[in-house]
């Protein structure tokens, strides 16, 4: 079964919901945010299980 496309990073092609690494955590009134990077770098911002915001580009090093 393939996923669907916005299920995984355009640019490296990791799956959404398995951040690479946890950048940090925020407990809110409308559940955790978490800010995590993909593999190749792109910030994410999850609220629960859901892609909230994804970096436009991978972050430069």
């Amino acid at each position: 079964m393939e996923r669907p496309s916005h299920d995984v990073c355009p640019v490296c092609g990791w799956p959404t919901a398995e951040p690479y690494q946890v950048v940090s955590r925020h407990p809110t009134s409308e559940g955790t945010i978490t800010w995590s990077r993909c593999a190749c770098g792109r910030l994410q911002v999850h609220r629960g299980d859901t892609l909230v915001l994804r970096s436009p580009r991978p972050a430069l090093p």
